[in-house]
């Protein structure tokens, strides 16, 4: 993804538990088939991919050349569900979130934010992982931050 403008869309898709390295290995050769394919009105669209912590997958297109259209993007998502399929997990689930706890990938449902902040669980401090980022240079620079900096920060009553 070194190639790719820092303006450049990105998807990203948190497993539900780590992808095993035979898995990565699995589903690499077919991520990389996909991104050498993928169009958008048969126009090629410059992308690439990454697994992170063998737990986040990111999908980017830089669409200074061609754009994402619904169709590709579409495309992508049935992708994602095939690989979701094939390895029997969800891709999908929005409402774990991902944080680090003792260099420690964790994930904590949405719903138990609050109380695990007012528990001390979790702090200021506690670098999460945002998901919602939209392009490359989002996700390089704040993939990962303290929940202070992170838009679930906005939903805890302190």
């Amino acid at each position: 993804m070194q190639d790719l403008r820092d303006e450049s869309k990105i998807w990203i898709y948190q497993a539900e538990r780590a992808l095993s390295e035979t898995e990565i290995s699995l589903i690499t050769p077919l991520f990389r088939s996909f991104c050498e394919n993928w169009t958008a009105h048969n126009n090629q669209l410059k992308a690439s991919f990454e697994i992170i912590q063998n737990q986040f997958i990111v999908l980017a297109v830089d669409e200074s050349l061609n754009t994402a259209s619904g169709c590709s993007i579409d495309k992508s998502v049935a992708f994602l569900k095939s690989i979701s399929e094939q390895l029997g997990i969800s891709l999908f689930e929005r409402m774990k979130m991902a944080y680090l706890k003792n260099e420690t990938l964790s994930t904590i449902h949405y719903n138990d934010i609050q109380k695990a902040f007012e528990d001390g669980l979790i702090n200021e401090e506690t670098p999460f992982y945002n998901n919602n980022v939209q392009s490359l240079g989002e996700y390089r620079n704040s993939f990962l931050s303290p929940l202070k900096n992170h838009w679930l920060y906005s939903k805890i009553s302190r």
